[in-house]
């Protein structure tokens, strides 16, 4: 396993990323016109975490033993909670005017996407006035105000990592 040669190369500890909301996501959520997260895909996600746990845990245990230690070398960063803390529309109050977290930014045309030109270079997209008051900027990518806004979720659970 890659997480174990990662040690063995001397890391002392190794963070893994859980997987975000992916219900959240616009691609997702276009549908209902952006209105609500899917359920279904944040449940897959949840799901895919609790596994991510419990391989990570046996991982430690395992790790443990064989460096007769008691510290955990490998951690799970929870960037679920932290997109759904961001994406929580009062979170944004004061910080960042969202009207709705889940539209993007820029958005293909006639069933392009974003970024999409046609042969002779015309664009099929369209992007919205203010970027920065996004959330996302396309189907999947957040903007930098939302990497601000998880990141600042993050902050605390990283503080007593190293």
């Amino acid at each position: 396993m890659d997480l174990k040669r990662i040690k063995g190369l001397g890391v002392e500890k190794v963070i893994v990323t859980a997987v975000e909301p992916i219900g959240c996501l616009p691609s997702a959520t276009a549908l209902n016109s952006h209105q609500n997260c899917e359920e279904f895909f944040n449940s897959a996600a949840q799901f895919h975490n609790l596994q991510l746990k419990d391989a990570v845990n046996k991982l430690n245990t395992d790790t443990n033993i064989i460096h007769n230690s008691t510290a955990s070398s490998f951690i799970i960063l929870d960037t679920y909670e932290a997109f759904m803390s961001a994406l929580n529309k009062e979170h944004f109050k004061g910080k960042l005017e969202v009207k709705n977290p889940l539209e993007p930014c820029c958005v293909g045309l006639d069933g392009n996407s974003c970024g999409s030109v046609d042969a002779k270079g015309v664009k099929k997209y369209s992007v919205c006035k203010n970027p920065e008051l996004s959330f996302f900027w396309d189907d999947v990518h957040p903007t930098q105000s939302a990497w601000l806004a998880v990141s600042s979720s993050l902050n605390s659970s990283l503080h007593g990592i190293y």
